[in-house]
């Protein structure tokens, strides 16, 4: 089986179900300094220490095919490879390079900048790979191993390394995404073929490593939309991302794509001798490719607004407006006649690079102020967005505040600041979308809502990170009772895309569970379960750029467990106190478990909610639209709080 399965193993998490292939593995590679049974258990156990493997077997029956072991030393910068073996009939394949890719990836998530090994001066493979890969010798060590063998210290710079070196972070075998086995009818040779529900159970993934999400429904909220958000939570290069699947799903953007691409088409009609009569019913688009000649200039620009598999634009002969829809259709709507087009262009696609859009650098400074003069829960007060307004003037820019119907004037400003509650399936996530295409700074950023608003991704990320937060697990329909049992009660129960503390329940017992989780999946495919941890109150660190700027405590409405209590009319709602201090009278330890999980959203504007427990600070949310109102936020800054956010934002215009 090896021989015909070049670098398709899986690289994960160990745990304890893997110790009876570690052993195997181990004694198969090596005669002495071997690792025992108990020892690679305690390391499993142990939070300095990062155990991966490379699993060759499929989720009913793994098969342990190589293993590799970080060390990690509180406040160190340096990561040390204790030890990395491979199975003997998987050696030449490309999997010490993804192993090391896994271990690299954990030591930058731990911050640390350098990696350290010891490595037998005889073992030129292993010598060969670390070398290829930038690892530098810095010590001899003679009689290190137990059996007297000389040994050598290898070290890397895993940041600002020589550019003639490939980084191993940057590889990684290439994962195809598919509902069931089955729906891949063809072999990608160096990729791996996975069902969704064994990806969303990976609690690990390769840096820039490629994952091909070809679910039967891209539909929001559907497991084909997590399979993307979760890619990039593990920083892995997905295709379609989770904004291309809203994207598709906005008639708006439907319509201003179906406006730009129609006369294109009818002239590249006109160019082959042909009239719309003649044009197809429908043209299909793989990875930006396309067998009709003449449609190749709008298959890539289709293909470069809406970054998805398989295209089809759907073609109205007796319209002007020729292009009457464009679908992403899943593989099995595809007949063997044109699957055949389709590998071929997968296979194109994964030898070949993603395009990036560039930038565009504004020269003068107009700032909009997203606003709903309407909302109840707004993230500004009026007073609040009027100081935002004088800080602009302050620092010799003009703001004004605009409101949804302005979409179409965006493009005349320089900045955008949303100062309303954002969603993903909302307006303002089209702002920052437009705001980004235009080149028009925006705070908030659509990566950061995309991040910070779907509560799967943040678990994801937070625990991908170690980043201390209450215990959380993803689980779909069919787990409930599993979860039931993992989890003591009361537990938190909580929607992908709830905001102000709706869509939250807290859960009695499983009974409880059960009944709450089945209406609550009614319109979500995937909920999210957190330990439930009480305190009197939770803290919001404010973070803009990567540093602090304020630190309040929100106490929880009286007689509730949240810090907003919302009556049943939907509009009604009872708030707990409020306390704001310096940043620098806040816990040490609040602030910088704050900093942490804010710096993985970007360099935006957030708000971190961390509650103090006994055993240290639990990371709760990271909002992407904080509150800043007109005595509360600002009480310690002042008027200095809205120069700095206004500020942040004026300097990105400023940047090439």
């Amino acid at each position: 089986m090896a021989s015909t399965q070049t670098n398709t193993v899986i690289i994960r998490n160990a745990v304890r179900a893997d110790l009876d292939g570690l052993c195997a593995l181990e004694n198969a590679n090596f005669q002495s300094d071997l690792i025992s049974r108990a020892s690679f258990s305690r390391f499993l156990r142990q939070a300095s220490a990062r155990l991966l493997v490379a699993d060759a077997g499929d989720a009913d029956k793994p098969a342990i095919v190589g293993y590799g072991l970080l060390l990690l030393r509180a406040n160190a910068v340096v990561a040390r490879i204790y030890s990395l073996a491979i199975s003997q009939e998987w050696r030449g394949k490309g999997l010490g390079t993804q192993l090391l890719a896994g271990l690299e990836n954990l030591a930058m998530d731990a911050g640390c900048h350098r990696m350290r090994l010891e490595v037998r001066v005889q073992n030129d493979t292993a010598r060969n790979l670390y070398e290829r890969h930038g690892y530098q010798k810095v010590a001899d060590l003679p009689g290190y191993y137990e059996d007297g063998g000389d040994g050598i210290r290898l070290e890397h710079a895993l940041y600002d390394g020589q550019t003639d070196v490939t980084p191993a972070v940057a590889t990684g075998a290439p994962l195809i995404l598919v509902d069931r086995l089955s729906d891949q009818r063809f072999a990608v040779s160096g990729a791996r073929v996975m069902r969704v529900r064994d990806y969303l159970a990976l609690d690990h993934g390769v840096r820039n490593r490629r994952v091909i999400n070809l679910c039967q429904s891209y539909e929001y909220l559907s497991r084909g939309y997590y399979c993307s958000l979760l890619a990039a939570a593990r920083a892995e290069r997905v295709i379609p991302e989770a904004d291309v699947l809203l994207d598709l799903n906005w008639k708006r953007l439907q319509k201003t794509a179906r406006s730009e691409l129609s006369p294109q088409i009818i002239d590249a009609l006109a160019k082959s001798g042909h009239g719309p009569e003649q044009a197809p019913d429908h043209i299909d688009v793989y990875f930006g490719r396309t067998a009709d000649k003449r449609f190749r200039q709008i298959a890539e620009r289709a293909f470069d607004q809406f970054r998805c598999p398989i295209l089809r634009l759907h073609l109205n002969k007796q319209d002007r407006k020729i292009l009457r829809e464009i679908e992403a259709p899943s593989l099995g709507q595809l007949d063997d006649s044109n699957l055949a087009e389709f590998e071929a262009a997968l296979r194109a696609y994964l030898r070949g690079r993603v395009r990036k859009q560039g930038n565009v650098t504004p020269p003068t400074a107009l700032v909009a102020i997203l606003h709903d003069p309407d909302e109840v829960l707004p993230p500004s007060d009026k007073e609040a967005l009027a100081n935002f307004v004088q800080a602009a003037s302050d620092l010799g820019a003009k703001a004004e505040l605009i409101t949804a119907k302005d979409f179409h004037h965006l493009s005349e400003f320089d900045a955008l600041l949303i100062r309303e509650t954002t969603a993903l399936d909302h307006h303002t996530y089209r702002f920052a979308k437009r705001a980004v295409k235009e080149g028009i700074p925006v705070i908030d950023d659509p990566d950061s809502m995309l991040r910070c608003t779907n509560k799967v991704y943040l678990a994801e990320l937070l625990r991908t990170h170690r980043i201390p937060a209450p215990k959380s697990a993803i689980f779909d329909k069919r787990r409930i009772a599993e979860i039931g049992q993992q989890f003591s009660f009361p537990s938190v129960l909580k929607v992908p895309d709830g905001c102000f503390s709706r869509g939250v329940r807290k859960v009695k017992s499983p009974e409880h569970l059960n009944e709450v989780a089945t209406e609550m999946f009614k319109n979500s495919e995937l909920l999210v379960i957190q330990e439930y941890v009480e305190t009197t109150f939770d803290w919001r660190i404010g973070v803009l750029g990567g540093e602090p700027i304020f630190a309040s405590r929100y106490f929880m409405a009286p007689g509730h467990w949240q810090i907003v209590k919302h009556e049943d009319d939907g509009k009604s709602f009872e708030e707990g106190g409020f306390e704001t201090v310096a940043v620098e009278d806040a816990p040490a330890d609040i602030v910088a478990t704050a900093l942490a999980a804010a710096r993985l959203m970007g360099d935006g504007l957030y708000g971190v909610d961390v509650k103090e427990t006994p055993h240290g600070p639990m990371v709760i949310e990271v909002n992407d639209n904080p509150n800043v109102d007109a005595g509360v936020e600002d009480v310690v800054l002042g008027m200095e709080l809205y120069r700095r956010i206004i500020a942040h934002l004026l300097g990105k215009i400023a940047r090439p």
